[in-house]
């Protein structure tokens, strides 16, 4: 967040997943928040988009509080014609930069020497044009010339080469021959067992707590030998849960019908040259992208579009049957979000009438596979 932070709250919707599926794609985030059903935090402004549209798929609705940072500082001075003409130099420099190697990195356990050597008598130097490269020519040269060569790959980032040669006969690393327990991954009640591999240690019926050993990866070879095997079971437990929601009678909504802004750009091969000055980005909006081909379909330029369009604040009142089949709904979203993996086995809904809304609390009883694998470690097979 070196550039600037924008600092986002959101109300409604699953922030916890929302937060989970942003983490997934490598989105940093700081302050992270979640108080009830709201959620608050900053991210970095080449960011927000990704979050928001993240936010809108999760059903939060999101908004920009706080703006701070060098980004937004230079954005000040996106009036100045002559800043961004020197900017555009620059761009077209550091492009035609980008058509040429300007470094190349050996790793692995080859002699670097050698490997840059023999890439050197194959046209892959430094200043080389990137589209006269040939890599498969390398990677067989590398093979054939480097003693007991086992793997090569040649291949560029952008403008830089990438060469990785490994020595020796590396054996694969195979999944699953760690001995291993088996232990349950919550509180249950075992309802079937299927024992592929491993001594079982609970019935059909069995109250198990949270890290009970089920399955055990100690056995006996029938001859008074111990033995460590790599334990392999489906545990089905049956488990209650209760989930909340609650929605209120009147409540201000943003819905995404106002002023559209687009934000055009140059897409060549991997450059992007774009059509606006300043920031693309719009608060209190909703996010989407089009690409479009220009020069007929076999060419290599294309247009691509970043659209906001403005949140318009639209106060809704509901009745209580509405209420009723808004809770259902998200109810419903809940489900198909978090219990896809169960088997619901009952599910009771309780309303509870309340001055602003009406909440419904939901008791469930579930079915699922419990079973968590643990590595038996060192200590505990010496034992």
């Amino acid at each position: 967040m070196f550039f600037g932070t924008v600092r986002f709250e959101g109300v409604g919707g699953f922030p916890e997943k929302m937060v989970s599926k942003l983490l997934e794609n490598g989105i940093v985030m700081r302050k992270i928040t979640l108080s009830g059903s709201g959620i608050s935090g900053e991210c970095s402004p080449f960011s927000y988009y990704r979050v928001a549209k993240t936010a809108r798929q999760n059903g939060v609705r999101l908004r920009a509080k706080k703006r701070s940072g060098l980004y937004f500082q230079l954005s000040r001075y996106k009036t100045r014609s002559g800043l961004y003409a020197g900017l555009l130099v620059f761009v077209m420099m550091i492009s035609l930069m980008k058509t040429r190697v300007l470094d190349i990195d050996v790793t692995g356990d080859a002699p670097r020497e050698q490997t840059l050597k023999i890439l050197s008598e194959c046209g892959i130097k430094e200043g080389a044009a990137l589209s006269e490269l040939n890599f498969s020519r390398a990677e067989q040269r590398l093979m054939l010339e480097i003693e007991n060569c086992a793997w090569v790959d040649v291949s560029r980032e952008g403008f830089r080469v990438k060469a990785e040669v490994r020595k020796g006969d590396e054996a694969p690393e195979v999944e699953g021959k760690n001995p291993r327990n088996i232990t349950a991954s919550r509180p249950a009640r075992i309802v079937s067992m299927t024992v592929r591999k491993g001594k079982a240690a609970v019935t059909v019926g069995s109250g198990v707590n949270t890290g009970d050993l089920l399955v055990s990866g100690t056995v006996f070879d029938g001859r008074s030998k111990i033995m460590f095997v790599h334990s392999d079971a489906e545990i089905i437990g049956e488990f209650l849960e209760t989930q909340e929601f609650f929605v209120p009678y009147s409540e201000t909504v943003n819905l995404p019908n106002g002023s559209v802004k687009r934000f055009d750009s140059i897409i060549a091969g991997d450059d992007e040259y774009p059509l606006f000055f300043g920031e693309p980005f719009c608060e209190n909006s909703v996010y989407s992208e089009e690409t479009r081909l220009i020069f007929g379909a076999n060419s290599p330029f294309k247009i691509k579009s970043r659209i906001y369009t403005e949140y318009v604040p639209k106060e809704i009142t509901r009745s209580p049957d509405d209420v009723v089949k808004e809770l259902r709904r998200q109810k419903t979203d809940f489900e198909e979000n978090f219990y896809s993996e169960y088997k619901i086995v009952t599910c009771t809904e309780k309303f509870f009438p309340e001055k602003g809304g009406i909440r419904l609390i939901v008791d469930y009883t579930l079915q699922g596979d419990i079973a968590n694998a643990v590595d038996i470690g060192l200590g505990e097979q010496s034992e």
